[in-house]
């Protein structure tokens, strides 16, 4: 029996050409900046964003974009808001004494929207009676609350109200009071108390102040229960459309009684639950890593009868470092905006599902990944964008998955006994000994008996030497003898020195002594407090100019394992960045190492910066 939400599919898109809708605040407001093209010009521009990240990566240049799934309703959509609050004397400004919308932008001036066109009816009222419970309150009450987070429920009729505010919750009880005897209004929270000066607006722990703290809603014939916090579509009656397109995916290459699904970064489960309950699998198992998602997640599949196993782990632990004992057939990853890093994309591919799909909000960081997955042996057969974001620039895209033969690795140079390839992030250069670098090179026409005469971390790119017989014993011995010019490029953080020596013993991982270690590097060029690296090693000690840079404070970008940590998260998040930033970028090799004339020029080769890491510099300058 098909699911109730598959017939859905066809009634949802619609490519009748419509006037943009028309905004009393637009401008100044900068909330909908497509607002002002017609409807037909803003679907163009959301499809040429998802094909045009895609058309970055050259492993994805056969991979078709579908026409864009538009929004059931391009307003009075938009079914959670975040919005910033201004109080002040009344008419000091002359405007309104309380203020609830947006910041003016480049600006931390809140403008009032009060006809805000993407806000369901219900929750504008809501902002209107948080607007005049404010107004009523004491001013030395109302200027404690700096946001109002705002959730309506299409199946109750009403909203949760989250104050976020420095204040503690005895002092905004008989406001949180004055908002609940509103009908709209089913629960008011308070965020950000007992947290310093700064609220969080956007997670934390919400303290009960008034009413229920749940809302109850119905998504794709599901019924979920949702804390405040919980992240949950915006437009679910857009977010239905990706439903039908998962499920005929999933449910093809033999799914059904034994199959598996693993959905990754699953949230509450609204991608989850509705699967399980259409029968895509016989099992399904969500992995969260936000304790109060896996909650309403385990209470939203009971409440749907939706045989659905939650499981609080963050995904990076569970795949990142071994394969699960249970191998799911069906894999669904729907991660935040940053995307997933490299490791458990490799560990997806490891799976070797028959089926795959990856639900992104972030074109770049899911072209970015599909890469790194058709790597590891899943091709995605087609992009389909959605607008879940009605007159934004942002767009929704689902890419449908399937295994496929992994592409060799990039032949740089070859003559007689040794080959040069170039070797991307994500694969290790030996190990598992089924899917490295090594046996996808000895894949190569005659290259079965090809060793390396040296090697990459698994996160850093570049060339890499493989010979065989007396060319590898050769070009060993000048490799030990520091005859092979080996140049990397680094992005790290802060701003080195124009040039620097560091010459600094390191410890041997096996015997515990330390070595001689020696380390060059240039300064390339600035980026937004960054630092471009051209970095040359005399010697070959472990991870040398990670730890070196590490030690001289500017670690590398995105080493998760000697960097700064802070440093990573900025760059994971908002610079695309899901690996270090450190590429094997040249080789110069003496004539003799390669069994030439001693007089005959060396050989020079060049790799030039992968997409992923162009991508991450790009980002960067444009910022600064």
């Amino acid at each position: 029996m098909a699911p109730p939400f598959v017939t859905m599919q066809a009634a949802l898109p619609h490519t009748d050409p419509a006037p943009s809708p028309r905004c009393p605040h637009a401008p100044p407001c900068g909330g909908c900046p497509l607002i002002t093209l017609d409807l037909d010009e803003q679907a163009r521009r959301k499809h040429a964003l998802v094909a045009d990240a895609l058309a970055r990566f050259p492993l994805l240049a056969d991979v078709p974009v579908s026409p864009l799934l538009r929004a059931p309703a391009p307003t009075e959509y938009r079914t959670r808001a975040k919005l910033a609050v201004a109080c002040a004397p009344a008419g000091d400004d002359g405007g309104a004494a309380v203020r609830v919308g947006l910041f003016l932008p480049g600006t931390h001036d809140v403008l009032d929207l009060p006809h805000c066109r993407v806000l369901v009816p219900g929750l504008r009222a809501v902002a209107a009676r948080v607007r005049d419970a404010l107004a009523g309150a004491p001013a030395a009450v109302a200027r404690t609350v700096l946001h109002v987070d705002l959730r309506w429920s299409r199946a109750q009729g009403q909203a949760h109200v989250t104050l976020v505010s420095t204040a503690p919750a005895a002092t905004l009880a008989p406001l949180a009071g004055a908002l609940a005897a509103s009908p709209l209004v089913a629960g008011v929270g308070l965020r950000g108390a007992g947290r310093g000066p700064t609220p969080r607006a956007l997670s934390g722990e919400t303290v009960p102040l008034a009413g229920d703290q749940t809302l109850l809603e119905r998504f794709a014939g599901a019924t979920f229960e949702l804390s405040p916090g919980t992240f949950f579509q915006a437009d679910p009656g857009a977010a239905e459309q990706l439903l039908p397109l998962l499920a005929a995916h999933l449910a093809g290459a033999g799914a059904g009684r034994g199959a598996h699904l693993y959905d990754l970064y699953a949230g509450a489960g609204a991608l989850a639950i509705p699967l399980a309950s259409a029968g895509v699998a016989a099992r399904t198992t969500a992995i969260e890593s936000v304790a109060g998602a896996v909650s309403d997640g385990a209470a939203s599949a009971r409440l749907s009868g939706a045989a659905v196993d939650f499981r609080a782990a963050r995904v990076e632990d569970l795949l990142g470092a071994a394969l699960p004992d249970e191998r799911p057939d069906r894999v669904v990853l729907d991660p935040p905006r940053r995307g997933v890093p490299a490791g458990v994309l490799a560990a997806v591919g490891a799976l070797a599902p028959a089926r795959a799909a990856y639900v992104s909000c972030a074109p770049l960081t899911l072209a970015r990944d599909l890469a790194v997955l058709r790597l590891h042996g899943l091709r995605a057969e087609r992009v389909v964008p959605v607008d879940l974001f009605s007159l934004t620039g942002e767009v929704e895209a689902v890419a449908l998955l399937a295994p496929a033969p992994p592409p060799p690795p990039p032949v740089v140079f070859r003559a007689g006994d040794v080959l040069v390839v170039d070797k991307p992030a994500s694969l290790s250069t030996e190990f598992p000994a089924g899917r490295s670098l090594v046996a996808r090179v000895r894949a190569l026409p005659g290259a079965a008996d090809m060793s390396p005469a040296h090697r990459l971390d698994r996160g850093t790119s570049g060339l890499v030497v493989f010979a065989r017989g007396e060319a590898l014993r050769r070009l060993g011995a000048a490799l030990e003898a520091r005859l092979i010019q080996k140049e990397y490029i680094a992005l790290v953080r802060g701003i080195p020195h124009e040039k620097g020596t560091i010459d600094r013993p390191l410890k041997d991982r096996e015997s515990g002594k330390a070595r001689a270690a020696l380390t060059r590097y240039v300064r390339e060029r600035v980026a937004g407090g960054h630092a471009l690296l051209r970095v040359r090693i005399e010697t070959g000690r472990l991870h040398q100019i990670r730890r070196h840079l590490a030690g001289i404070g500017h670690a590398v970008a995105g080493d998760t394992r000697h960097g700064h940590q802070p440093t990573n998260r900025h760059f994971a998040e908002s610079l695309y960045l899901a690996r270090p930033f450190l590429h094997a970028a040249s080789l110069t090799i003496p004539a003799a190492a390669l069994g030439r004339p001693a007089g005959d020029p060396p050989l020079h080769l060049v790799s030039p910066l992968p997409p992923e890491l162009l991508l991450v510099l790009e980002a960067l300058e444009a910022r600064t």
